[in-house]
């Protein structure tokens, strides 16, 4: 997989090297389902057909494949946000699905973390509040665990280290966050 920024979007490449899109296979099953296709499309329009819902190339149905349900979906999820998706593939060498999404969705308001050498950021809409606390001002109650007196009520204090597993980091000079 490979992001990267090109003009004003953000284009996600997810690549394998199998057996790529059997162009024949395809067309063959559109016709089976009377979609309206011909043996002279482009093969950017051969590829299109995957994305109708419904459509599936697999002889059998499995618990996860076959059913034709999901490109559709992506497809339109992708559009409804302003983007595309691409398809470039060769026989026996493999296939590459471009998704682009304009550069605006990357872009988010947010509050960098760190926790330890690692840093993060948060969205801000997922904060309600944050609090410098002074030392001592978290307490440890029996069967509670760390808590932190805010305007009368004692709120449990959950350390973004320990939940991330870092037991490394230093919480020192740690913010608190709602």
């Amino acid at each position: 997989m490979l992001a990267f920024h090109q003009g004003g979007s953000i284009v996600i490449e997810v690549t394998d090297d199998g057996a790529g899109l059997d162009r024949r296979r395809i067309l063959a099953k559109a016709r089976e389902r009377g979609m309206a296709c011909h043996d002279s499309m482009t093969d950017a329009e051969v590829w299109a057909l995957i994305f109708e819902a419904g459509f599936t190339t697999a002889d059998e149905v499995s618990e996860v494949s076959g059913r034709g349900v999901g490109m559709d979906v992506v497809k339109r999820n992708i559009q409804s946000m302003g983007g595309r998706i691409d398809i470039d593939t060769l026989r026996d060498a493999g296939t590459t699905i471009s998704i682009r999404l304009p550069l605006t969705l990357a872009i988010m308001d947010g509050m960098s973390v760190r926790v330890g050498s690692e840093r993060y950021v948060l969205p801000l809409s997922f904060i309600l509040e944050s609090l410098q606390l002074a030392p001592g001002e978290i307490k440890t109650i029996a069967g509670r665990g760390r808590v932190v007196n805010l305007r009368g009520d004692y709120l449990p204090v959950v350390s973004l280290a320990d939940y991330l597993e870092m037991p490394e980091a230093d919480t020192a000079n740690s913010r608190v966050l709602w």
